[in-house]
C-alpha cells in the first residue's frame, strides 16, 4: 500500500480503530487500520476503486460506498474484523430498502446504533436511517439537491443542506415521523449558509455548526432550537473557511484557506475573549481591499490560538479521539503525506523548508477589479518556453500551493505551467467569486488572457505557443477560450468538457443543475442568452488550433453526447482535432487512466508544437501551428 487518499476517519467510542482511503495496487480501497497494533487491512476490492469510506462510532464495521461506472450504487458494511460479507446470509447492505444512487451523505448518531443515508435517484434526494445492517425507513424526499450534513448525537435530528443561497440552504428535519418541526434556514444572494455537525456533546439539545458568508466575511455560526442561528464575528475571515467541533464541549478548529495556502486555528465559543486581537490576519494580499466590515471586532470574541503548521496545503484533516490531527499535507515541490498535529502537547514537526522557494512562482496580475493569482513553474534555464494554462475545475475551488504531477510532468517535457485562480475561485473571498454577474466562462478566460499577455510581455512564454489544458470545468473554459479567443491560443486539451452548455444542462446531476441555476441566474429556457453567450459551441465556427477532447461513455456529470457532438463540429469545419474515448466516468479511481490521459496530453502537446522550439523574432503575432493534425477518435 501507498500513501493515503483522505485522512482517517476515526471510531469515536473506540480509539484504536479507523478506516482510510488508500492506494492498493493503483486503485483506490477501503482499509481498516488498527491503530493498537499498526496493522491494515484491505477491506474493498474492487476493479474501479473505492473513494467513500466510514467507520461505525463503535468501531465495529467499516461502511464503502459500491459504485457503478455512472457513480451510482449503495453503501456496503463490512466488520472490522474482517468477516466476509454474505456470510451471514445477506448481501453485505448497509442499510436494507435503500434504493441505489448517487452518494449524499451518510452519519450516525453519539453509539452508532442509528445511521441515516442520503441518496439521489432521478431528480431527488432521499433521505433514510435505520440500524446498521438493519432495515431502513424513508424519512423525507425534496426535488433536486439534498446532502446529509449529519444526524444528532440523540438520533432525533437530521440537518442537511441545499443551495447556500436558496431555501433549503440548511434544513432540518426529526427523524421520528410522528414528529413536527421541520425547519428551514433560507439563504440568499447576500447570505449564504452551510451546515457542518453536531456538536457530539450536546446531547439534551442538539447544537449544529455553521459557516455562514455575509457581507463579504465568512464566519462561524451555531443553531439551537432554542435560541435559532447565532453568529461569532470574532471567527469570522476575509476567504473560505471549513471548521467542526474539536474536543471539550465548545472548542472549534477552523481551516482557513487564502491565496492558496492553508492555515488551522483553534476556538473555544464557551470561554470569553482575552485582551487584544482574536483570529490572527492572513499574510497573503487578495485581490481586492477589504472593506470596513472586515475590520470589525467583536467586543466578546472567542479566545483564537493559531496551530503551527508548514506553508502549503492541508487537503484533508480529522480529529482522533486522542485530540491529534490526522491531515494529508503537501506543498508545490513535496508529494501528499500525511502529518500528524498535536495541538499544545509538543512542539510541531514539521518538514524541512523547501529547497524551491515557491514565492517565486507566485504572480499577481493588476486589473481594475482585482489582482490575479497564478502558479507558475518553468523549465531550468531561459524562457521564453512554449507554455501551457493548467486550468483547474469547479469552479467553486483554487489551485494551491500544492504538488501536482501533471506539473511535473510538463516541466519535465520543456513546457512552462500556470495555474490561474481566475474570477469564481474560492480563497480569495467573496466578491472574487461571485461578483462577475451572470458572465459565466466570459470573465474566466478573460482572466486568463490577462495572465497569457503578461507571461509573454516579460519574455516567460512563447506568444505562438501559448495553450490550455484542462478538466471538468477547466475543460469547459479552454473549449470556450479556443472560439472566443482563437487568436491568443494555439492548443487546446479538454477532459472530460462541458462543450454545449444547454445540453449538458439537460443531461447532468440535479446537484449540478442548481450550481447551473445560482451561476446564470437561471434555466437555458430562462436566460436563453446567458446560456448561448456561454457555450463553446456557439464559438466553435472560430476555432483554428488543434483541440483534443478526452471524454467518458459513463460520465453522468459531462455527459459523453455533448461531447461528440463538439467532436463533429470540429471535424464538419476541418478543425484538426483528436477524440480519446476513456473508461472510469468522470473521474476514474484509477491512477492509470490518469496516467494514460496525461500521456495523451503530452503526446498531442508535443505533435502540436514540433521541436525545436525557435524563439520567436521580435514583433511576431500568434498564430497557428504549422503543422496541425488530422481530425480523428482514438477508441
Amino acid at each position: 500500500m501507498t500513501q493515503a487518499f483522505q485522512s482517517p476517519g476515526f471510531a469515536a467510542l473506540a480509539a484504536d480503530r479507523a478506516v482510510e482511503t488508500r492506494l492498493v495496487e493503483e486503485r483506490w480501497q477501503a482499509v481498516a487500520w488498527d491503530l493498537g497494533t499498526g496493522r491494515r487491512r484491505v477491506v474493498t476490492d474492487r476493479p474501479g476503486g473505492v473513494h467513500l469510506s466510514e467507520i461505525e462510532p463503535d468501531g465495529e464495521a467499516i461502511w464503502w460506498f459500491d459504485t457503478d461506472s455512472a457513480g451510482e450504487g449503495r453503501w456496503r458494511r463490512e466488520p472490522f474484523t474482517g468477516a466476509a460479507n454474505g456470510s451471514d446470509g445477506t448481501d453485505g447492505s448497509a442499510l436494507l430498502g435503500v434504493p441505489p444512487g448517487r452518494p449524499y451523505g451518510v452519519a450516525f448518531d453519539r453509539t452508532g446504533a442509528l445511521a441515516a443515508v442520503a441518496v439521489g435517484v432521478d431528480d431527488t434526494s432521499h433521505c433514510y436511517v435505520g440500524p446498521p445492517a438493519g432495515e431502513a425507513r424513508l424519512i423525507g424526499s425534496a426535488p433536486g439537491y439534498l446532502g446529509l450534513a449529519d444526524l444528532s448525537p440523540d438520533g432525533r435530528l437530521l440537518a442537511l443542506g441545499g443551495r447556500p443561497d436558496g431555501d433549503d440552504a440548511v434544513v432540518l428535519w426529526p427523524t421520528d415521523a410522528r414528529a413536527d418541526g421541520r425547519l428551514r434556514l433560507a439563504g440568499d444572494r447576500r447570505r449564504r449558509l452551510w451546515p457542518i455537525e453536531f456538536n457530539p456533546l450536546a446531547i439534551s439539545e442538539p447544537e449544529l455548526l455553521l459557516v455562514v458568508e455575509e457581507d463579504e466575511r465568512y464566519t462561524v455560526a451555531t443553531w439551537r432550537a432554542g435560541t435559532g442561528l447565532r453568529g461569532y464575528p470574532g471567527l469570522s475571515f476575509d476567504s473560505q473557511i471549513t471548521a467542526g467541533w474539536y474536543r471539550g464541549p465548545r472548542g472549534v478548529l477552523i481551516q482557513h484557506e487564502r491565496a492558496g495556502r492553508s492555515r488551522l486555528l483553534l476556538a473555544d465559543l464557551g470561554l470569553p475573549a482575552a485582551p487584544g486581537p482574536t483570529a490572527p490576519g492572513p499574510t497573503e494580499p487578495g485581490p481586492t481591499e477589504p472593506g470596513p466590515t472586515a475590520r470589525r471586532q467583536a467586543e466578546h470574541a472567542p479566545p483564537v490560538r493559531e496551530i503551527s503548521t508548514p506553508g502549503g496545503t492541508i487537503h484533508d484533516l480529522s480529529c482522533a479521539p486522542d485530540g491529534a490531527l490526522h491531515c494529508v499535507w503537501s506543498r508545490e515541490s513535496t508529494p501528499p503525506r500525511p502529518l500528524v498535529l498535536r495541538p499544545g502537547t509538543q512542539p510541531a514537526d514539521h518538514p524541512g523548508p523547501d529547497r524551491d522557494d515557491t514565492s517565486r512562482s507566485r504572480r499577481w496580475t493588476p486589473r481594475p477589479y482585482g489582482r490575479i493569482h497564478s502558479f507558475v513553474s518553468t523549465p531550468a534555464g531561459p524562457g521564453p518556453w512554449p507554455t501551457l494554462f493548467l486550468v483547474h475545475g469547479g469552479p467553486a475551488t483554487h489551485d494551491r500551493d500544492s504538488y501536482d504531477p501533471r506539473v511535473n510532468a510538463l516541466v519535465g517535457r520543456g513546457f512552462a505551467v500556470v495555474r490561474t485562480n481566475y474570477r469564481g475561485s474560492t480563497g480569495y473571498g467573496a466578491r472574487w467569486q461571485h461578483d462577475y454577474g451572470h458572465r459565466v466562462g466570459l470573465a474566466q478566460i478573460e482572466d486568463l488572457a490577462a495572465v497569457r499577455a503578461e507571461l509573454v510581455a516579460d519574455g516567460t512564454a512563447l506568444a505562438r505557443r501559448t495553450g490550455l489544458c484542462g478538466f471538468s470545468w477547466g475543460g469547459y473554459l479552454t473549449l470556450l477560450a479556443m472560439g472566443a479567443q482563437p487568436e491568443l491560443w494555439s492548443l487546446g486539451m479538454a477532459a472530460q468538457p462541458i462543450a454545449d452548455y444547454p445540453a449538458a444542462y439537460r443531461a447532468t446531476t440535479p446537484a449540478l443543475r442548481a450550481l447551473d441555476r445560482q451561476l446564470f441566474g437561471g434555466t437555458p429556457e430562462e436566460v436563453p442568452e446567458r446560456y448561448r453567450a456561454a457555450d463553446p459551441r456557439s464559438y466553435v465556427h472560430r476555432v483554428r488550433s488543434p483541440v483534443l477532447l478526452v471524454a467518458s461513455r459513463t460520465d453522468e456529470r459531462c455527459p459523453p453526447d455533448q461531447v461528440a457532438g463538439y467532436a463533429a463540429d470540429l471535424r464538419r469545419l476541418a478543425v484538426p482535432y483528436e477524440l480519446l474515448w476513456v473508461d472510469g466516468g468522470h473521474y476514474s479511481r484509477r491512477t492509470a487512466d490518469h496516467r494514460s490521459v496525461l500521456a495523451a496530453m503530452v503526446r498531442f502537446a508535443e505533435r502540436a508544437w514540433p521541436a525545436p522550439l525557435p524563439r520567436p523574432p521580435r514583433g511576431d503575432r500568434p498564430g497557428v501551428p504549422a503543422e496541425p493534425m488530422e481530425g480523428g477518435e482514438q477508441p
